[in-house]
């Protein structure tokens, strides 16, 4: 396995490869847990696995929390070699900030809602990086997880607009034996709090099975917000929206699902279902 960060390395080594080889990319902010494994495996064997490590500064919105960030790059890249990624891609912060497009992102109305109405700035960062991303490493194949729903949507936006050829292919939501979403920043919420974390899908499952039972979204929303907060989970949003659209929603006759931001001692959780 080979790990670069020069710029112009990695455009010399996929100028040596992309001619005769499928390029599969599973791009990461690093701390690499199950999920992110799951992506790694799901890439095809024949391909050429090629796994980014950049924390990005411009998708948080909290500097604060860019700076706790885990970072965990030996124990990274020892992941990476046991699931037979052949490159890990580690660029210089300073220097892909230089390669960024400053340009105003055409960012398309859904990146308004839910997280982008909470966190902003948060999806320009992610459109900026991502487009590098796949402008350097020329992928055919790039792999993302449905936990992070509304910025999958964005990667897709991007590559029908500017990569026709690149296939985006997402993956089911990785959970433990308790069905919490594996996710980078539950390294930093204490032991005696997982009971908590463990609430999130579980009040999904129940206003899911609610809906179906045709209970009224508003009161179960109204219900489980209550109970969670009880539980000291502070809500951020808790929304039936379209899986097409992300629009909000007050009953499943379409395809949507459940999003949920939350609160547990001031580390933010995301997490979905569908309908």
């Amino acid at each position: 396995m080979r790990v670069i960060s020069s710029l112009q390395d990695i455009k010399s080594y996929i100028n040596n490869h992309k001619s005769d080889e499928t390029i599969s990319l599973i791009p990461t902010m690093g701390n690499i847990h199950p999920g992110h494994v799951q992506l790694i495996k799901s890439a095809s064997s024949s391909s050429l696995k090629i796994v980014s490590i950049y924390v990005n500064e411009l998708q948080f919105n909290d500097r604060n929390d860019y700076i706790s960030y885990p970072r965990t790059l030996e124990d990274d890249l020892s992941i990476c070699a046991d699931n037979n990624v052949d490159l890990v891609f580690t660029p210089n912060s300073s220097v892909v900030r230089k390669q960024l497009d400053d340009n105003k992102n055409d960012l398309p109305k859904f990146t308004s809602y839910m997280c982008g109405a909470n966190r902003p700035g948060h999806f320009s960062g992610v459109y900026r990086i991502v487009k590098f991303l796949f402008e350097i490493l020329e992928p055919n194949y790039a792999y993302f997880g449905k936990k992070d729903f509304q910025q999958l949507l964005l990667i897709k936006y991007i590559a029908n607009t500017y990569f026709p050829k690149l296939k985006i292919i997402d993956v089911d939501t990785v959970r433990d034996s308790k069905n919490v979403a594996f996710s980078s920043r539950l390294s930093k919420i204490p032991g005696e709090l997982f009971h908590q974390v463990e609430l999130i899908f579980h009040t999904l499952m129940i206003m899911k099975k609610k809906l179906l039972n045709g209970s009224n979204y508003n009161t179960i929303k109204e219900d489980c917000i209550l109970e969670l907060e009880n539980n000291n989970i502070s809500v951020e949003y808790l929304d039936l929206r379209s899986l097409e659209t992300l629009k909000e929603q007050v009953n499943i006759n379409q395809p949507c699902g459940i999003f949920i931001a939350c609160y547990i001692n001031n580390i933010r959780l995301i997490d979905n279902i569908e309908i």
